[in-house]
C-alpha cells in the first residue's frame, strides 16, 4: 500500500511568542523614532528623506521579525517513510527529521518524555503522539506530533507489529 500524505499543522502561538511579537514591534517603533529624531537633529532638516528611509527600515526589520514567531510543520508520509519540516513564516523550510517508520521502536498515543533523548517537537492543536526511534547521527530520538486521522491511516500500517 503505498500512500502519500502531507499534512500542514500550525503551531498555536501562546502566551510568549505573543509577548515577543509585541517587544519587537515596540523596539522597532522606538528605535524607528530615535533614529528619524538623531538624523534629522544632527543634520539640520538637510537629510530628512534618509532619515524616513532609515526609519522605515527599521520598522520593516521589526515587522520581519515578528514573522520569525509565525511557525507551521509539514508532516510527508510517503511510502512507509514521514519527514517533518519546520516552516517559518510561510518563507523558510528546514527539516527536522526524516525517518523509516519500520525501524520505530515504539508509538504511544499521548506525549511521552524519554530522558537522554533527543526530541523534536512538531505539535499543532490536538491529540499528541509519540514515535521512538533511534537515528545514527542523533541517537535515541522521540518525535512528537499531531496528526489527523488520515495521515494515521497511513501511519500505522508500516509501524512494526510489535508496536
Amino acid at each position: 500500500m503505498e500512500g502519500i500524505r502531507e499534512q500542514l499543522v500550525k503551531r498555536p502561538r501562546g502566551r510568549r511568542e505573543k509577548t515577543n511579537s509585541f517587544l519587537v514591534l515596540l523596539a522597532a517603533v522606538i528605535l524607528a523614532s530615535l533614529g528619524f529624531s538623531v538624523v534629522y537633529v544632527f543634520s539640520g532638516g538637510m537629510l530628512l528623506v534618509v532619515a524616513i528611509i532609515l526609519a522605515g527600515l527599521i520598522l520593516w526589520g521589526g515587522w520581519w521579525l515578528t514573522g520569525m514567531f509565525n511557525v507551521e510543520y509539514e508532516y510527508i508520509v510517503v511510502g512507509g517513510e514521514i519527514q517533518i519540516d519546520k516552516i517559518t513564516n510561510k518563507r523558510s523550510r528546514k527539516t527536522l527529521c526524516s525517518m523509516k517508520l519500520r525501524s520505530a521502536e515504539a508509538f504511544y498515543k499521548e506525549e511521552k518524555q524519554i530522558s537522554g533523548a533527543t526530541e523534536i517537537n512538531a505539535c499543532g492543536e490536538g491529540d499528541r503522539y509519540t514515535i521512538e526511534y533511534t537515528d545514527s547521527s542523533n541517537g535515541k530520538s522521540v518525535i512528537i506530533f499531531t496528526p489527523d486521522e488520515h495521515t494515521l491511516e497511513l501511519i500505522k500500517p508500516y509501524l512494526p507489529r510489535a508496536i
